[in-house]
C-alpha cells in the first residue's frame, strides 16, 4: 500500500466529490494521477472493472460512489485480491446511519425484521440490496434465502439469519417496482422485539429517519448533514491512513449475491 502524505490526493472527476476534497483541506487534495492517491470510482455501468484498474494503477484506497447492482457473472468469476481499503457509498446504507441504529439497540437482537422496498425498475435490484444491507446489519449475521416469488412486479422473500444457541431470526423482503420516471427508491425496515428499531429512506424526497423505541422511550437519530460524498471520503483516507480493513465490499458482494438469488427465486411448489 502506498503511504498518504499529510493531505491525501483524491483523484476524481465526480463534482459532488471534487465538493467534498474542498470540504476537508486538512486531510485532502485534488489529484491528477490515481497512483498514490484515494481514487473514487463512479458506481454506474460496469464498477468492477474501474476497480481492478484502480488498484492496478497503484491506487492507496478506492471509492465506489452510490454503485449500480452488477450482472453475478461479472464479479463471481473472481474475488477481490487488493491489499488496499475500499469503501462504499450506498446512500441506503449510510455508515454513520447504521452504526447508530446497531449501537442504539444495545446488544438486543430483534425477533423478526421486515424490509419494504420500491423503485423504478431499473434501479430496484440496487435499492433491495440496500434493503438485504440492513437486514443483515440488524440481524447480526449472514441471511439465508429460504423462499421467495419473483414477477415483473416485483419480488417476495424469507430468509432467516442464525443466532446463538441454534435458533434464527426470519426476515420478509417485499419489493416493488414502480411506474413512471421517479428518481430513487424507497426503503422501510422494522426490526421488531423487545427494542424496535424504524428505518425509512426517501431517495427522491431526501429523508431519512432511523428511530429506536424501548420500554424507556423513543429516540431518534439526529439529522445527518454531512454529504453522503463527504462521509465516504474521508472514511477511506482514515483507512489508508491508518492501515484499517474496510469490510464495506464485502459486505456490498455479500448482499448483492443474496439480491440476485432473490430476485430470480421461485416459491417451492
Amino acid at each position: 500500500m502506498t503511504p498518504l502524505g499529510p493531505r491525501a490526493g483524491v483523484f476524481t472527476r465526480s463534482p459532488a466529490y471534487v465538493a467534498a476534497a474542498a470540504g476537508l483541506p486538512a486531510s485532502a487534495r485534488l489529484a491528477d494521477d490515481v497512483c498514490g492517491a484515494v481514487a473514487v470510482i463512479p458506481g454506474s455501468g460496469n464498477w468492477w472493472a474501474g476497480l481492478l484498474d484502480a488498484r492496478d494503477e497503484g491506487a492507496a484506497a478506492v471509492v465506489i460512489a452510490d454503485p449500480a447492482a452488477l450482472p453475478r457473472e461479472v464479479f463471481a468469476a473472481g474475488t477481490w485480491s487488493g491489499d488496499i481499503p475500499v469503501v462504499v457509498d450506498r446512500p441506503g446504507l449510510r455508515a454513520d446511519m447504521v452504526a447508530n441504529a446497531v449501537r442504539a439497540r444495545r446488544g438486543t437482537l430483534p425477533r423478526v425484521v421486515t424490509v419494504e422496498c420500491a423503485a423504478p425498475a431499473a434501479l430496484l435490484d440496487a435499492v433491495i440490496r440496500d434493503g438485504l444491507g440492513w437486514a443483515r446489519t440488524l440481524t447480526g449475521s449472514q441471511l439465508t434465502l429460504r423462499a421467495g416469488m419473483a414477477a415483473a412486479q416485483g419480488v417476495l422473500a424469507l430468509l432467516d439469519s442464525p443466532v446463538a444457541g441454534g435458533s434464527r431470526i426470519p426476515s420478509t423482503l417485499v419489493g416493488t417496482a414502480l411506474e413512471g420516471p421517479a428518481a430513487g427508491g424507497l426503503i422501510q425496515v422494522l426490526a421488531l422485539g423487545e427494542v424496535r428499531t424504524e428505518v425509512a429512506i426517501d431517495h427522491a424526497a431526501g429523508r431519512v429517519k432511523l428511530e429506536t423505541s424501548t420500554v424507556e422511550g423513543a429516540l431518534r437519530a439526529p439529522e445527518r448533514y454531512e454529504a453522503p460524498a463527504r462521509l465516504a471520503l474521508r472514511r477511506a483516507i482514515e483507512a489508508a491512513s491508518s492501515g484499517r480493513e474496510v469490510a464495506d465490499l464485502q459486505e456490498l458482494l455479500e448482499d448483492q449475491r443474496l439480491a440476485h438469488d432473490v430476485a430470480s427465486a421461485r416459491a417451492a411448489q
